[in-house]
């Protein structure tokens, strides 16, 4: 069973699985040129650490072909694509669970670190995964200027308390910003930082992966009483109204090489 802190409710299961085709759908494309941009090859042994709906790791497994190999984990599985032989899927907590030393030549997490109170020591744990020339790939986001773009009400409020992780206390919601100095501190080489913003439209990809997300955290701010059901209502109906467009999270890439 996935860990209760990152668990999906029964009522949520299919708000999240479309939410997670929406991510892919909007956020493969960059994900794919960032790995390319490390050299990736055929033979590669890759590790995908919260791999989600497993479209990253599908890809990679193309990529490496038949003599590479794709660990692709997450401590929910019910989510995650069929794959090609070469990707092994396996339910694995990255915050308790064992991972193999100096087995990676590529080690990936999107949108994942920011999620563990344990993140200082997960990122030393992937480092370690990698043999000596490997790279480690972390994306992530910043979200203090996100969460104070100018927004109607009640959506404004809404969305200051989602994006600042007031739902799941042990978010760090701007970890992004922080990713290059804990490369630093790992002595990792020729270290590269990409980060973008795009416009977020209901409809769209691009805008209905966050839009997913409210619909499962507005329930939760109903129950802690952080809002009203009217104004978590509104908010939803705000942001799916014709025309309506947003600034995104600022998403932070950041790639290091293991000398």
């Amino acid at each position: 069973m996935a860990d209760d802190r990152y668990g999906v409710r029964d009522e949520e299961v299919e708000i999240e699985r479309n939410r997670l085709v929406m991510l892919a759908e909007a956020r493969d494309p960059r994900t794919r040129r960032i790995l390319d941009s490390t050299g990736l090859s055929p033979g590669w042994r890759c590790w995908e650490v919260g791999a989600g709906a497993g479209t990253v790791s599908a890809w990679l497994g193309r990529r490496v072909g038949p003599d590479g190999s794709v660990w692709s984990t997450d401590v929910d599985l019910q989510f995650h694509r069929e794959v090609l032989p070469n990707v092994t899927v396996e339910q694995h907590d990255v915050t308790r669970d064992p991972a193999p030393a100096s087995a990676f030549d590529l080690v990936h997490a999107r949108a994942v670190l920011q999620h563990l109170p344990e993140r200082d020591l997960v990122i030393e744990k992937l480092w370690d995964a990698l043999v000596p020339g490997g790279w480690l790939v972390a994306e992530d986001g910043a979200f203090a200027s996100f969460a104070e773009q100018s927004l109607p009400e009640p959506y404004a409020t809404v969305h200051r308390y989602v994006s600042s992780g007031t739902t799941t206390e042990w978010r760090d919601a701007d970890y992004g910003v922080r990713l290059v100095g804990r490369f630093r501190d790992l002595g990792a080489a020729d270290i590269d930082i990409i980060g973008d913003v795009w416009a977020m439209r209901p409809g769209e990809p691009g805008g209905e992966w966050w839009f997913m997300a409210l619909e499962r955290a507005i329930p939760r701010l109903v129950e802690a009483g952080l809002v009203t059901r009217e104004d978590g209502d509104t908010a939803l109906a705000q942001v799916r109204a014709p025309g309506f467009v947003m600034m995104s999270t600022v998403s932070i890439a950041v790639i290091g090489r293991k000398p």
